[in-house]
């Protein structure tokens, strides 16, 4: 049964609700026997994908993207077959919720939210019907984008970028995509056809550092496949790294572990196990080391996707990465935000238009020594 409705159009939406309710004990069933369901692409699928990445012109919009972009996105949930294993601070994942009953719930959702069961939409209908936060990736055009706007900033045609926390590999990807070469003002896929200025490559060396071992394998498989060069990959948790020097850099991007939003392992190399007393330990044993680990290697730019976040409580990690920074005579700069406008949540309906940036953005912020 599964092979014909999964991603069928209409599979589940042109039956009558009894004729659903009947099929759904087995369908659900099928779905729970088969494990969750991971995305798969043959080489052709990677190879499109990452070239649609490098075409993408990083001048256009040039702090902003939206939730669809997601061209490169392809070969990271081909090897980060952990992703769907994360846990929130209550200990449930996709995983976890992968049963009859939960997934008899999101599958009702889904029909009525859906005209077709894609695999993906299923997982988010999960998700959201059993009240499991979203995990997300970042969007490797959003590095792109971060990436060759500073170093226009700096006027350099070679960067080197840190990220201390590589997690799936989104902002490796985007970073190297940055190397492309494009016509200023003009979109690569019809540079061919007009006339522009040439834009010479920008050299790109990325070093990341990750502490799981499962997503420390998942990069170098990323890395290999696409064939990026100038990629240096650490397995150490970021505090334990930064304490000895990799080079100099002249950009930071990450996004950190939001304390215990989202749990990736038990490894004791975790951040959120490391600092084992809550919330105040894990800013003094992971993230002022982390931030001023950065600060020590030279950069000029220091990038994080951050945002107060609740979970058993309030955490404010935006103010506290404010703050630390501005304890290391760093400030924020207010006009440099690069944002990405999430996607409506299903059944969700479209906000009224606002300039004020909206909770459901997901922001990288910029910092710069204070002059």
């Amino acid at each position: 049964m599964l092979k014909s409705i999964l991603n069928k159009k209409h599979a589940l939406s042109s039956l009558t609700d009894a004729e659903f309710e009947a099929l759904l004990p087995q369908l659900a069933a099928e779905l729970v026997a088969h494990g969750v369901l991971h995305e798969t692409y043959d080489d052709a699928e990677i190879r499109k994908d990452w070239a649609l990445l490098l075409k993408k012109d990083a001048t256009q919009n040039a702090m902003t993207i939206s939730a669809t972009e997601v061209a490169g996105m392809k070969v990271l949930r081909k090897h980060m077959r952990h992703f769907h294993a994360v846990r929130n601070y209550k200990g449930h994942s996709v995983e976890s919720l992968w049963t009859q009953p939960c997934l008899e719930k999101a599958l009702r959702f889904n029909r009525a939210q859906h005209s077709t069961p894609y695999a993906s939409e299923i997982i988010r209908s999960l998700s959201f019907a059993n009240g499991l936060g979203k995990v997300t990736m970042y969007r490797p055009l959003m590095a792109k984008k971060v990436v060759a706007y500073l170093a226009t900033q700096l006027g350099v045609k070679e960067v080197r970028v840190l990220d201390v926390c590589a997690g799936w590999g989104g902002r490796m990807v985007g970073a190297k995509s940055a190397e492309s070469p494009s016509f200023a003002g003009v979109s690569p896929s019809v540079a061919g056809g007009l006339r522009g200025e040439l834009v010479s490559p920008l050299k790109v060396h990325y070093t990341g550092i990750d502490p799981c071992e499962k997503t420390y394998a998942a990069l170098r498989a990323i890395r290999d496949e696409l064939g990026l060069t100038d990629v240096t990959l650490v397995n150490k948790p970021a505090e334990v790294a930064l304490q000895q020097s990799l080079g100099t850099y002249d950009i930071a991007l990450t996004s950190p572990p939001y304390y215990n939003l989202e749990l990736y392992s038990d490894e004791p190399t975790q951040s959120v196990q490391a600092g084992g007393g809550g919330y105040q330990a894990w800013l003094d044993t992971f993230l002022k080391p982390v931030i001023q680990g950065v600060i020590r290697h030279g950069v000029k730019y220091s990038c994080w996707s951050v945002k107060n976040f609740k979970t058993d409580k309030k955490y404010d990690l935006l103010d506290d990465v404010i703050r630390i920074h501005g304890e290391h005579g760093w400030r924020l700069l207010d006009d440099t935000v690069f944002t990405m406008a999430n996607s409506r949540r299903p059944g969700q309906k479209a906000a009224s238009e606002s300039v004020a940036p909206k909770k459901t953005e997901e922001c990288t912020y910029v910092f710069v020594r204070a002059t």
